[in-house]
Parts: structure tokens; sequence; C-alpha cells
């Protein structure tokens, strides 16, 4: 790391602290006593943790359009939380709400058949990234380029996006060749399965607004952010949320 240059250092430094203090420790599920209300509740932590990691990715708050940062938080939460799981549990066990208790585990299963529908591809995914033995920087800078990385030209602050998704890449790939050797292979494994994370959110966000119970009345932050609905007065709600990453929802 002593290679590196001030600012690949300053920003990998801020990248791996705001991890420290926002993912670095997802909470237990804990039981309500309802187990509907005990996977909202997990579902508003796992949102409030990844907001707060956003904005403090250095040049996030930067864009100037709020609906893109929406849009990025929102493509990239679940495979935040799934590789966040693996790094806390240090291991490729499914366990999307990081239940310890098999009872309540159950029965989010009858809510959300999707936790054993995509059973295979997350402890797949899990187990590429244990495998590559990240150190906690690495895995900071990989999070910060799931979160930023997106191919979607329609945003209104794409290229400035695009500037910041370069600057994290550069500083990742410099950090990886610094500690690992130019002829390591694990930097363009990562990038590779940049894509595949970004589909699985995709599809774990299909399967929560399909099972979903219909009469049941959603949270305001779950159906913005799960289900894809838009909310004036939710807007208005995360929009401040973004602007002041101390507030929860």
């Amino acid at each position: 790391e002593e290679q590196l240059d001030q600012s690949s250092k300053e920003l990998i430094a801020n990248v791996h602290k705001a991890f420290k203090e926002t993912l670095d420790n997802l909470p237990i599920c804990q039981d309500s006593g309802n187990s509907w209300l005990s996977s909202m509740n997990q579902f508003k932590n796992y949102a409030n943790r990844c907001v707060k990691f956003a904005t403090r990715i250095p040049g996030f708050m930067n864009f100037h359009n709020v609906n893109d940062q929406i849009q990025l938080i929102k493509s990239s939460i679940h495979s935040i939380i799934i590789l966040c799981l693996q790094h806390l549990n240090n291991s490729s066990i499914w366990n999307y709400f990081n239940v310890i208790d098999q009872k309540m585990n159950e029965e989010f299963q009858q809510i959300f058949p999707f936790i054993e529908h995509i059973r295979s591809d997350g402890e797949k995914i899990q187990s590429y990234i244990y495998s590559l033995k990240l150190d906690e920087k690495e895995f900071s800078l990989l999070l910060s380029l799931l979160i930023i990385s997106t191919s979607n030209v329609h945003l209104n602050d794409f290229l400035l996006i695009d500037s910041t998704q370069t600057e994290l890449t550069c500083a990742l790939c410099d950090y990886m060749d610094n500690k690992r050797g130019s002829k390591s292979r694990d930097f363009y494994t990562l990038m590779l399965l940049l894509p595949s994370l970004r589909k699985l959110n995709a599809i774990i966000q299909d399967h929560i607004r399909n099972e979903v119970p219909k009469n049941v009345e959603f949270p305001a932050f779950f159906s913005r952010v799960y289900l894809n609905q838009q909310d004036t007065n939710y807007q208005q709600n995360f929009d401040g949320t973004i602007e002041n990453q101390q507030t929860e929802f």
C-alpha cells in the first residue's frame, strides 16, 4: 500500500472506514413475536446500513440527482447484504436474514420462498468471494464498486457516476496489484463477478415483488426500496436520508 499515490491511499482509507462503521457487523434478526414484523425490521436494518455506507463513498454525494443515488442503492442492496453476511460469518452458508433461530428461519421461508429458490446462486457467489480471501480494504472497495458500477446510461448523472466508478476501479486494481502481485488474476475475477451480483440483485427484487402478501399494508420504506413503488411522501423521506446519513427510516 505504501507504493500507492496519496489520493488512492485516502480513497481506500475513507471507503474502509465507511465499511467498518456501517456494514461490518450486520445485526442478527430479532424475533418480535411476529415473523412478518421481524422480516420488515431486518429489511429496514439492511436499508439503513446500505444507505449510510453509500453516502460515505467518496463522490457519491456529488451526484446531483437523488433519484440516481436511490437507483444505485436499490440495484445493489441485496448483493451488498449477501456479501456482507459472507464476510461476517466467514462462510458460504446461506442465511439471508441472518437468523439464528431455526423456527423463525422456516417461517421466513414460508413468507419469502425466494430464500430457497436462490440458495444455490447465493452460495455459489459467496463461495467465490470466500475463496479470494479478500482483506477488509479489498472487500470495502468491492462493495463500493457494486453500488457505483452501472451500465444504465439513462441515469442523469451517468458521466459523473462513470468517473467515480473509474476512480474506485483503479484504486482497487492498484491495491490488489501491490498486495498480490501484478500476475494475480484476482482483480479480474472480481470484475467479472460484478454483473452476476447485479443480476442476482434484480432476481431477488423480482421474487420479493411476486411473493409479498397481497392483503398486507407495507411500511413506506419497504414499498419504495424493495417493491420499486413510487410514493411522494416516502420520496421526500428517502431524499432526507440521502442528504443526512444519520437519519434512519
